[in-house]
């Protein structure tokens, strides 16, 4: 398995990084076309939850932008956020996902910018999953 590792993190340290299964059914239903199999493995082997109390919001499947930051979001002004797909949020209003358009690349959305689109350091999901938990083991 992918995330083993991850998971022993979370087994040391359950009140810290409070996570669910997913069902099979609910992970089929997030497989669509270019979705990177590092994020449904995640889903499969981890589920949804959050790491370190209140650090990290692991969602339980892709969301768009506006179920989230719909508040702030106004697609006249950023079309370009209708080409992000979400998978988490640092609970400061900070959202983190996939731009489908450029190759499922990891990007942060920052409220307090604008709304702007900002690549991750990480260039695979499982590289950003690894990020957050060592921060936090």
């Amino acid at each position: 398995m992918r995330y083993n590792h991850i998971l022993e993190i979370i087994r040391k340290n359950p009140s810290k990084h409070q996570f669910e299964s997913l069902s099979e059914a609910e992970v089929q239903r997030e497989i669509v076309e270019g979705i990177p199999q590092d994020y449904i493995d995640f889903l499969r082997e981890v589920g949804y939850g959050t790491v370190n109390g209140t650090c990290f919001n692991f969602y339980g499947g892709l969301v768009e932008v506006d179920e989230i930051l719909g508040h702030l979001y106004d697609e006249d002004s950023h079309p370009e956020l209708k080409d992000v797909l979400l998978f988490g949020d640092n609970f400061s209003g900070d959202a983190v996902g996939f731009l489908t358009t450029d190759h499922w690349a990891i990007v942060e959305i920052w409220h307090d910018d604008d709304l702007s689109i900002n690549p991750t350091e990480e260039k695979t999901f499982e590289e950003f999953v690894v990020n957050m938990f060592e921060q936090f083991k």
